[in-house]
């Protein structure tokens, strides 16, 4: 068996792993793993698992997991019989395994051995301790609890940093000054107070030509000494300081001579990471890139976000592909998002060192170091890693060897013959996977939930899903749903996502620092919208800019991994850096939103005119921007689908924020009730909009009120198909009204209110609500919404039988249309007009109706009215003995009136398929698609269609009719 501590506690019986049980179990076999073979006794497992004041019978739980890990360790044990692995002594236990049967034993082995050969082979000694450091997993005993996991997590942590600054020093004598000093920075800002690493790192910058560097490193820590804890630097930090003073610091012997006859090969790699996790199979193509067969040099560059994970999966790859790189390989941290990048000269001053070039000949000029370096590694197969690199002048210099692995914000789109790798976050799988190596499967899996959705509330970003398992890790008794608590308030999320000096903000900050006055303002300005995603034109609208310049600036934010293109012309946040940008924006939240409610309104006016369905625009609050302009309806349609989950999110912050803001929403919610096609996200959006109503009404906002109710009396009845549901708001709305735009809102309102009498089959209630509509427009002077109303009107009379009174209304409809050049209620006339036709007969006269009628909705370019039309004219060819024709126009409307979100009206065109199937002698699909329709109808209330009134004699003939 083996066993391991350094990290999660496991065990294994040959390469079978052990189930070893819940946290406290495996804590009493931590306990006894690291007594290496001596006894514990009761109280000391007691005390070291439940505290100073153990749970009442914590004795007996204790006996409990004893008898459970026997069964485990020694499965085939005779019941009752001694135990032979986990022994009894007094009232303790003792482990009797072999002495190397833990990855603590086999650090200590590595350790001694590399003490050993230290002076004779300091190399050989490195590797030992590479190794070493290599068994920890994560954080030692991770999501043990108690006392006694406490104390040994802190005294193998202290261990571990012992180890490490052994390996650093080694780093130093052979030749890797240049890796020490990336790898020193990060730990002094971690354990402020360690000395030395201070001393590590003065000595590193100097073997590195940066004496002054080596000095003012000096001069942090005595500050940082002094401030702290009030002392001076102790002996070790005062002998560097003054050996670097008076230029007698020795130099490592691997930088004064080349082993005896043996060319120095460079290992420059940090190790790789324990719990590396996913990107599978891009790992396989980066490691397929850099070890292709080709005379160039194989250049490959992953960019992203901070905290995506780019340095980790560099080193794994790099790690995964070392041993086809037999010459060596390099590695230097260019610190590209750090105040101070490091200049191309000192790289390459640490690649020579590296290479065993003795200080006194390594070139003064960056120009010589390069050609130094490419004679170098000229027909030498070396893997060369520049990690996070700043921008193509600084890594240009720097290309040499048979490939290079580049991680980088920047796109480095100047960098010829680089293939280019953009980094995501983690799948959610994947996310959850890091989380269960950092916190143990079992922990994870008790919180599945909890787990979950702490990695989404992280944003799936790798450095965030980290910090949390770290903090954890070290607070087993915290739940992972308390957690998740403290996440979900967007105000501290940013505040919780930090752990000693690792922390998300701190890494999106070192990137905001990289940008001009112009980029830094437009990555504060555009993250106040809290939308998923915005365009170009949008944006030049925002920033006051012309839509080229902010594509120019949303790329250059793209180029530096601070936003995402999603697709050409749009851009978005990842959600952290939202925070980020939020948390450091000089701008009124609310008078970013009004502004880009100012857009999309201005652009909801263009398409209103672009369709010339009403003069509602001349209503509206005025727009201070242009908006999208539009070709015809099909364009606005295609934004419409684009924009809606825009749309939707404004509305929901509006709703949030009030004021002038939720003015400029509630127009645009009237805006696009006017349109009447909710699309996806129809419920999403009715939820917005109630949270707007709340507002308004919390506010004694009468004028928002109005147009809010509106349009969600319009969505809830023809989006989602909730006629009752509907009816509060449009009463409300349809009642007495203070000026022009109430009478507007008004029409609107009665016009729904009579479809929703004639469908709940109310005909009398129906033509009352109309004709008030048609008052209102009179009074308005609107002849164009007159039209409308009477081609709605015609409808109600045709359902009812009332031919001679549908002919009568269908005909002032279309002159009235004609009159104010309003083709919309051009066409709805006329397919009303074809299907009272049809009902009296004229079967010619009404298909040729019909289809110019659905000529003129496609040149409209509105699919749901489109829809409308194709359904009529799926009727008329039913009614005339056409099942053919008929099925080809339902199936053409159930398509448009299912994207448009239309229940209601899809199930009559399922009725009317039916139908026509029926017709066509296909009876069972025909019965089961007309009760698929029919329940459409009772969810929203009504009765199924009546197809003998509906849709004509030859309907009435066949087997499915009988749905009412």
């Amino acid at each position: 068996m083996h066993f391991t501590v350094l990290g999660e506690v496991k065990g294994w019986r040959g390469d079978a792993p052990l189930q070893l049980g819940p946290p406290q179990r495996r804590a009493v076999l931590a306990a006894l793993l690291l007594r290496a073979g001596n006894a514990v006794t009761a109280d000391e497992l007691v005390e070291g698992i439940w505290g100073e004041r153990p749970v009442p019978r914590a004795v007996a739980a204790l006996r409990t997991h004893v008898a459970q890990l026997r069964r485990t360790l020694e499965p085939d044990r005779e019941s009752r019989g001694p135990s032979t692995v986990l022994v009894s002594i007094g009232d303790g236990y003792a482990l009797r395994i072999p002495p190397d049967a833990t990855d603590v034993a086999e650090v200590e082995r590595l350790v001694a051995a590399a003490g050993q050969v230290r002076d004779l082979d300091p190399h050989t000694a490195w590797t030992h301790l590479v190794a070493a450091l290599d068994k920890w997993q994560g954080i030692a005993l991770s999501g043990l609890p108690g006392p006694f996991a406490e104390r040994q997590r802190s005294r193998l942590e202290q261990w571990r940093l012992a180890i490490l600054e052994d390996r650093l020093a080694l780093d130093i004598e052979t030749g890797r000054s240049s890796d020490a000093v990336a790898e020193l920075g990060p730990l002094i800002e971690e354990h402020p107070l360690r000395e030395r690493f201070r001393a590590l790192l003065m000595t590193a910058l100097y073997h590195c030509g940066r004496q002054s560097d080596a000095l003012d490193a000096y001069a942090r820590a005595r500050r940082a000494l002094v401030d702290g804890v009030g002392v001076e630097p102790g002996p070790e930090l005062s002998v560097v300081h003054e050996r670097i003073l008076r230029g007698a610091l020795p130099m490592p012997a691997a930088a004064t001579v080349q082993r005896a006859g043996i060319e120095q090969v460079p290992a420059q790699l940090p190790p790789d990471i324990a719990d590396f996790t996913g990107r599978a199979q891009l790992v396989d193509e980066l490691a397929a890139q850099l070890t292709g067969a080709s005379s160039a040099v194989a250049i490959s560059a992953v960019g992203g976000m901070g905290g995506v994970g780019k340095t980790t999966l560099a080193l794994h790859v790099a790690h995964r592909v070392r041993d086809r790189f037999p010459d060596g390989q390099l590695y230097a941290n260019l610190h590209g998002v750090d105040p101070l990048p490091t200049p191309p000269a000192a790289a390459l001053g640490g690649f020579l060192r590296a290479l065993g070039v003795a200080e006194g000949d390594i070139p003064s000029t960056l120009d010589e170091r390069a050609a130094e370096l490419r004679t170098r590694l000229s027909g030498k197969r070396i893997l060369m890693v520049l990690d996070n690199a700043l921008d193509y002048a600084q890594v240009a210099p720097l290309l040499a060897g048979s490939a290079v692995l580049i991680t980088s914000r920047s796109a480095l789109t100047e960098l010829p013959s680089v293939t280019r790798t953009r980094l995501d976050v983690l799948e959610a799988a994947e996310a959850l996977v890091l989380l269960e190596r950092i916190l143990g499967v079992d922990r994870v899996a008790a919180e599945a939930d909890s787990a979950r959705a702490v990695v989404a509330l992280c944003g799936h970003l790798p450095l965030a899903v980290r910090i949390v398992g770290a903090r954890l890790a070290v607070r087993p008794q915290w739940t992972i749903a308390s957690f998740a608590e403290r996440l979900a308030d967007e105000k501290s999320r940013l505040d919780v996502l930090k752990t000693g000096e690792l922390a998300v903000e701190a890494a999106f900050r070192l990137g905001y620092g990289q940008l001009t006055d112009e980029q830094a303002k437009a990555f504060r300005t555009l993250a106040l919208a809290e939308v998923p995603d915005l365009s170009v034109d949008g944006i030049a609208a925002i920033l006051g800019v012309t839509a080229p310049q902010a594509e120019e600036l949303c790329e250059s934010l793209v180029d530096l991994s601070l936003l995402e293109t999603t697709a050409p012309g749009r851009y978005r946040f990842h959600d952290l850096l939202r925070l980020f940008a939020c948390s450091i924006a000089d701008e009124d939240e609310s008078v970013l939103l009004v502004r880009v409610l100012d857009y999309y309104l201005a652009s909801a006016k263009n398409l209103l005119s672009a369709i010339d369905y009403s003069n509602t625009t001349r209503l509206l609050v005025p727009t201070t921007v242009p908006g999208r302009a539009f070709a015809g309806g099909a364009d606005g349609q295609a934004w419409n689908d684009i924009e809606r989950p825009v749309v939707i999110a404004l509305h929901q912050q509006a709703a949030r924020i009030g004021g002038r803001a939720l003015d400029v929403a509630a127009d645009l919610a009237w805006v696009m009730a006017e349109l009447m096609d909710a699309g996806t996200g129809a419920r999403e959006l009715s939820r917005a909009l109630e949270s707007m109503l709340d507002t308004a009404i919390a506010e004694d906002n009468l004028a928002a009120e109005r147009r809010i109710r509106t349009a969600l009396g319009a969505l809830l009845q023809v989006g989602l198909g909730e006629v009752e549901a509907s009816l509060p708001h449009l009463h409300a709305v349809s009642g007495p009204q203070g000026n022009d735009a109430d009478r507007r809102l008004a029409v609107l309102a009665s016009v729904l209110l009579g479809v929703a009498a004639r469908r709940l089959g109310d005909a009398d209630a129906s033509h009352r609500h109309f004709e008030h509509a048609t008052q209102l427009t009179r009074a308005l002077g609107d002849r164009s919404m007159e039209a409308w109303c009477l081609a709605l009107v015609t409808r109600t009379y045709c359902e009812a039988g009332q031919y001679d009174e549908a002919l009568l209304m269908a005909e002032r409809a279309i002159a009235l249309a004609h009159e104010s050049s309003n083709p919309v209620a051009l066409g709805w006339a006329t397919h009303e007009l074809a299907a009272t036709l049809s009902m009296l007969g004229e079967h010619q006269r009404a298909i040729e109706l019909g289809t110019d009628a659905v000529r003129a909705a496609r040149r409209n370019g509105v699919r749901l009215w489109e829809g409308w039309a194709r359904t009529r004219l799926a009727q008329i060819h039913l009614q005339a003995g056409d099942p053919v024709e008929a099925e080809s126009n339902a199936v053409e409307a159930l398509r448009l009136l299912t994207k448009a979100a239309d229940p209601i009206d899809r199930a009559r065109a399922m009725a009317l398929h039916a139908a026509a199937l029926a017709a066509r002698g296909r009876r069972g699909r025909a019965e089961q698609e007309l009760e698929e329709a029919a329940e459409i109808f009772r969810r929203a209330g009504l009765s199924p269609p009546n197809l003998d009134r509906l849709y004509g004699a030859h309907a009435a003939e066949t087997d499915v009719a009988g749905v009412e």
